[in-house]
C-alpha cells in the first residue's frame, strides 16, 4: 500500500475507535505535519466520511456502528464533544467481564457504549437508537433493546408505560445521563418519556453511575428523577464550577474528574 493510502487507512481507523480527535492529535499519532494533516482530513471529508466541527475531526459513518450516530453529531455542531468523550471512557473503565448493563439515553452515554470492552462477554440493555447503533456491531455484546413508539428528536423509543424488558430484568451498573444539575433542585432531565425509565433502571440496578458533563451544572429542566445520594458514582469534567468540587467533597457518592 502506498504511503498516502496507507495513511488515509490509518487515519480512518483511529477515528473510528476515537470517534473524534482534534487535528495536532491525528499529527502526532501519525507522524505528519499538520498541513498533511489537513489535507487528508480534506479528501475524507469529501468522501462523507469526516465531518470538522469546531475544530474537531468527527468520523461520521451512519453505515457503521463504530461511527457517531446522527444524533451525535447534532449535538457536536453546538458542543464540543471532548467533554463527553473524556467521561464515556472514565466510565468504560468500571466495565467488567459478564457485567449487565443498562444504558440510558443520550450523547454522552453514546460515547460510553463506543468505549466499551471489545474481548469480554457483556449485555447491555436500552432504549434508544443510538445507543443500539453503538453496539449493535458488537459480537461480544447481548443487546436487550426496549420497544416503543420512535421519537425522531430524542431517538428514543418512548412507552406510554415501562416496558418489561426494563421493567423486569436487573443489572450489575446503570449508566444514567442528566440534562440538568442542581444541588438544590437536582437531577433533572428535559422530556417526561425519560423519568420514569431512569427511575426504574436506578431501583434495579447494584450499582448506579451518573454520567455528566460540567456544561449540565445550576441547568435545571421540568423533569425531577434522582437525587445526588441516589447515585454510588458521578463522571464529570474537571473544569465544573468551584462550588460543586466543595458540594461533592460532603457527599458519600465517589466522584470521578477527567482529566
Amino acid at each position: 500500500m502506498k504511503g498516502k493510502e496507507k495513511r488515509l487507512s490509518d487515519l480512518k481507523k483511529m477515528l473510528q475507535i476515537e470517534n473524534s480527535m482534534k487535528i495536532s492529535e491525528i499529527s502526532d499519532e501519525l507522524g505528519v505535519s499538520p498541513m498533511t494533516t489537513r489535507r487528508d482530513i480534506e479528501i475524507l471529508a469529501e468522501q462523507g466520511i469526516v465531518k470538522v466541527l469546531h475544530g474537531a475531526v468527527i468520523y461520521n459513518s451512519n453505515d457503521s456502528a463504530g461511527g457517531l450516530s446522527d444524533y451525535m453529531l447534532n449535538i457536536a455542531e453546538n458542543q464540543n464533544v471532548d467533554k463527553k468523550k473524556h467521561i464515556g471512557r472514565i466510565a468504560a473503565s468500571f466495565v467488567e467481564e459478564n457485567d449487565i448493563l443498562f444504558i440510558d439515553a443520550g450523547s454522552t452515554t453514546e460515547s460510553l457504549a463506543h468505549n466499551l470492552p471489545m474481548d469480554i462477554p457483556l449485555t447491555v440493555v436500552c432504549y434508544s437508537i443510538n445507543i443500539f447503533l453503538a453496539v449493535a456491531g458488537r459480537k461480544n455484546i447481548n443487546i436487550i433493546l426496549s420497544g416503543g413508539t420512535y421519537n425522531r428528536t430524542t431517538m428514543i423509543l418512548e412507552q406510554p408505560k415501562i416496558a418489561d424488558e426494563l421493567l423486569n430484568n436487573r443489572t450489575k451498573k446503570a449508566f444514567i445521563s442528566a440534562s440538568g444539575y442542581h444541588t438544590k433542585l437536582g437531577v433533572t432531565c428535559a422530556h417526561q418519556s425519560e423519568c420514569l425509565v431512569k427511575q426504574t433502571a436506578l431501583s434495579s440496578t447494584m450499582e448506579s453511575f451518573l454520567l455528566v458533563d460540567s456544561t449540565k451544572f445550576d441547568n435545571v429542566h421540568s423533569c425531577f428523577f434522582a437525587g445526588s445520594e441516589d447515585f454510588d458514582h458521578i463522571i464529570t469534567n474537571g473544569d465544573l464550577p468551584q462550588n460543586y468540587r466543595e458540594y461533592f467533597d460532603q457527599l458519600n457518592t465517589k466522584i470521578h474528574y477527567t482529566e
